[in-house]
């Protein structure tokens, strides 16, 4: 899809952080663009920050963990905009800490956000994408979708859910027209850690070899990744080059992480035990 110029783009988690930038991207592009998110105070914030980077974008608050809510949303987008171009799957949650640490609600966040929101809302845009045999899904994902990261199990799980999504869906639609790419980005500057309650001292020490990104370079990388259609996009390329040679041989890596003090988290294992039993 060389052309955004007037496409019709839906951004969920699109009034912060990484998804407020794509929505930028977009607008910046001609696209037409809906950004849906469930605070309606920060949506309506954000939609007025983002007018001025292009003609049409419209907040739609609806909480994605609620099928009926995504559905109505999707057809007052659709009554609004018209037919539905672009996809970006990006609404997100969960937690860092290990499962004997997490309440019910915690665990189960993750399988609604990113997951059971990212089914919903492309299952609602393909049937029209079909018809057309023209489209776009993006879907974020995190590192935590390729590797068995632990001691934030429901978080990992799900983004494997996300990367599974998204490969199955490439081989199901790309013959037909529809584009669909897979974003990897390394840690972004988000808040995200804030606003969910994520300890990153739970993240293994790994993740401190990388650099940490700007929410606007993943959005030029999302850009990109539609206007070339790309089935995947991994940065930075150090990341990139550390999910290539763990692939080859995982469970010998993983070993090789620990062997360097790289898989274990920042904070120290007995203080599980101890806020278990406070």
């Amino acid at each position: 899809m060389k052309d955004l110029k007037d496409k019709v783009a839906i951004v969920t988690g699109g009034s912060k952080g990484i998804g407020k930038c794509i929505a930028k991207g977009l607008l910046e592009e001609g696209a037409k663009v809906a950004i849906v998110a469930s605070n309606s105070t920060t949506l309506l914030e954000a939609t007025q920050e983002l007018q001025q980077f292009g003609d049409v974008v419209l907040p739609f608050t609806c909480d994605l963990r609620c099928s009926i809510n995504w559905q109505e949303t999707y057809q007052r987008i659709v009554d609004t905009l018209g037919p539905v171009d672009i996809l970006i799957n990006n609404a997100g949650a969960g937690t860092f800490k290990p499962m004997d640490l997490q309440t019910h609600d915690e665990a189960m966040l993750p399988v609604q956000l990113p997951f059971g929101a990212a089914v919903a809302a492309s299952h609602s845009v393909i049937p029209d994408m079909l018809t057309r045999k023209s489209g776009h899904i993006v879907n974020m994902i995190s590192p935590a979708g390729i590797l068995p990261i632990p001691n934030m199990m429901p978080y990992t799980a799900s983004r494997y859910a996300m990367v599974g999504l998204s490969q199955s869906l490439y081989e199901e639609l790309h013959h037909q027209g529809i584009g669909v790419t897979m974003v990897c980005p390394g840690e972004v500057n988000t808040g995200y850690f804030e606003q969910n309650d994520a300890d990153m001292d739970w993240y293994p020490k790994i993740s401190k070899v990388f650099p940490v990104l700007e929410p606007e370079e993943v959005a030029r990388q999302v850009i990109r990744a539609i206007k070339k259609d790309k089935r995947e996009v991994i940065f930075p390329a150090s990341l990139k080059a550390t999910l290539k040679i763990y692939g080859v041989a995982p469970r010998f890596w993983i070993k090789a992480f620990d062997t360097l003090g790289l898989w274990k988290p920042s904070i120290k294992q007995a203080d599980s035990s101890t806020a278990a039993s406070s």
